[in-house]
This record gives structure tokens, sequence and C-alpha cells, in this order.
């Protein structure tokens, strides 16, 4: 974000305050999304910014943008805050990101007539960080917290095969054989991908959330069905048409195999591999079958084959709990897992298989 020229000759009237907004004033912070009926996340290499603080026993609110500042007076009362008598700077802003000003400025702080508006605020202090949410009468919010921009990891920069979907709490779905859909994700977050015979390419907003590894976001997705017959597109990647931002996470696996996961809604889960899936599994492997589940102190895996290459379980977090090579027993001792829901995968020479179990 390059420096700007703060307005310094804006006239306003500050209005007196009362109450004392403990723990934000004179804390910059960072703002991390806006939700204006979609959600949209601060665009990457972006610094936008809130900072409240007094001059002679008033308060004052100052907001970075894009290529602009906005300053106003703050009128604190009990857990909301009216501002008004608005400055912005009036720089011409041509960057690509430039319409996220205007949605925060515009949509959120203000209005196009730069109309006092009034929010109610919650502040909360989290694993040395401090959060701040505000929300006018719309229902419009932003979201702030003063720890820092997320840094990538480098694994995710690599080609990933599309392996299972979960949908919901319903059975997950595999994807298999020699042409699976697949997703490259690019250093600068360009992607492109392959899905049956249509390509597909857009861009990934890297954010994060109170409780996720980090989000992405989907946007410019375009599919180009040029080189298809009629009706033959799958449309097992349309949560990046969507272009909503939920958890994901990526990670190191067993054999050297990475893992990336995509989750566009609640219960709605892509989950890739660095290496193609395996083919179709035979019937021994597709008549697997695991119980009890719910489990309390034993998982019993029912299989014609229980001599199994591996076996792992992860947790809903993407985080591997157990994980046995070369396992030739169909009971798996799950009595030291936390309550929750769990996946399982299990490798045998005919191929993997992926189930999801629930620990009470």
């Amino acid at each position: 974000m390059k420096k700007l020229l703060l307005l310094f000759t804006i006239c306003f009237s500050i209005l007196a305050s009362f109450a004392q907004p403990a723990g934000i004033l004179n804390e910059t912070f960072r703002l991390k999304s806006l939700s204006i009926g979609n959600s949209y996340y601060t665009p990457n290499g972006e610094s936008p910014n809130l900072t409240f603080y007094e001059v002679t026993g008033n308060y004052v609110a100052e907001a970075n943008g894009i290529s602009n500042v906005l300053n106003a007076a703050a009128s604190f009362s009990g857990n909301s805050f009216t501002l008004n008598n608005y400055g912005i700077t009036l720089n011409d802003c041509v960057e690509p990101n430039c319409y996220y000003e205007d949605l925060y400025f515009y949509s959120i702080l203000t209005t196009t007539n730069l109309d006092s508006k009034t929010f109610t605020y919650n502040y909360y202090e989290n694993n040395g960080y401090k959060y701040f949410r505000i929300s006018d009468s719309n229902n419009k919010r932003a979201y702030y917290s003063t720890e820092p921009a997320p840094e990538p990891n480098p694994l995710l920069f690599q080609t990933w095969y599309l392996f299972m979907q979960e949908v919901d709490l319903g059975d997950p779905i595999f994807f298999d054989g020699s042409n699976p859909p697949q997703i490259t994700i690019n250093p600068d977050f360009t992607y492109t991908g392959v899905e049956g015979c249509a390509t597909i390419s857009g861009d990934f907003i890297l954010g994060n959330g109170d409780y996720s590894d980090f989000l992405l976001q989907s946007r410019n997705y375009q599919q180009d069905e040029s080189n298809c017959p009629p009706g033959s597109v799958n449309y097992a990647m349309n949560e990046l048409q969507i272009g909503i931002a939920l958890n994901s996470i990526v990670y190191e696996g067993a054999n050297n195999i990475d893992y990336f996961e995509y989750e566009s809604f609640p219960g709605f889960i892509s989950r890739f591999s660095n290496a193609k899936p395996l083919a179709t599994p035979e019937n021994s492997l597709i008549d697997l079958k695991i119980f009890p589940n719910p489990a309390q102190n034993k998982l019993i895996i029912h299989s014609a084959n229980n001599d199994f290459d591996s076996i792992s379980i992860i947790d809903i977090n993407g985080r591997q709990i157990l994980s046995k090579e070369n396992f030739n027993s169909n009971e798996i001792d799950v009595s030291s897992l936390k309550t929750g829901m769990y996946f399982i995968t299990i490798e045998t020479s005919e191929g993997n298989i992926t189930k999801k179990f629930i620990k009470n």
C-alpha cells in the first residue's frame, strides 16, 4: 500500500463523547473483509484500516482505503458509535482494486452523500490479537483485527487433483481415473484448471478468519467449454464460480503427498492431493465398511482383505491424528480421540478409500 498524503485541512466539529471505547483507542485495525449482501475480502497486497484517536477529549476516526483517506468525527455510546462530518481525500484511484475502497467508504463508513451513520460494534481479544466488528442498521458489516495479513503456505502453489467431495453430512463423492478435475494455483494467486473437456481460470484473494488456517475467495471465474460436446461438462468445481470464502487447509501427508482442502459452504468441502487418484477400487474395497458409527472405543474395519498398506485418521481441521503403515488388523483404538467428526483413509494395493465417522 503506497504512502498517502493525509488530509490535514478537513474542517469539522468534533462531537463530545462520554463513553470510553476501551481497547480500541489508538489502535490501527486492519480491514479483513466486508459483508454487503455478499462477502468481499481485502484484495491481496492492500491494507485498508481504521483507527480511533482522541483530540482534546473528543474522538476522531481515520480510515485508509486503497488510494484515499477518510476522516470523521466519532461519538461513542455503549456498544455503538456514530460517524459524521466526514472528510475524504480526492486522489484519483486507478488500481484494479479501487472498487474495494468505494465499498468500504461509501457503502460501509458513510454514503455517497456523506450521510452520518451509526454502528453497533463488537470488540474482543484472542491469542494476543484484537478483533473489531461493526454493523450498520442495514446489516452491512466490516471485520477488522490487529493480526497481520496472512502469509501463503508455499505448498499451496502446485497442481491439485480433486479426489473427494463432501456434501454436508451425506456420503463422500470420489473422483478417480486418469482425468480427475484439477487446478493449478500460481504464486500470484491466479489459477487454471481442467474439468473434463472444459478449462477454467480465475484468481484467489487470500484472507484469514478468526478460527481458520486461511481463506481463499475465488474471483473472475471463467470456464471455456468450446471443445466440449453439448451437455458433457462436469461442474464438480462450481464452488469456484460461486466465490464464497471459507476455511482452507494445505498440509503434508504421508508418502510425500500433499493435501489441499477448499470449503465453499459449511460442510461442503473439496479435497485435493498433488497426486492423481488411483484407479477405481475393486469390489473388495468398495464393499469396505466401518462400524460402529458413532464409535466410542474401537472402530472396526470390515473388508474381504485385512492387509492394508496404511491407515490414517484426520480431524475436520485437516490435522493428522493417527497414521499406521502395513496395518493388518481390523480394529483401531479410538478411545483417546476427542468427541467430534473424523475421516479415516485406508490404502490397499487395490486403491484407497476415505470414510467419515463420529467419535462419541
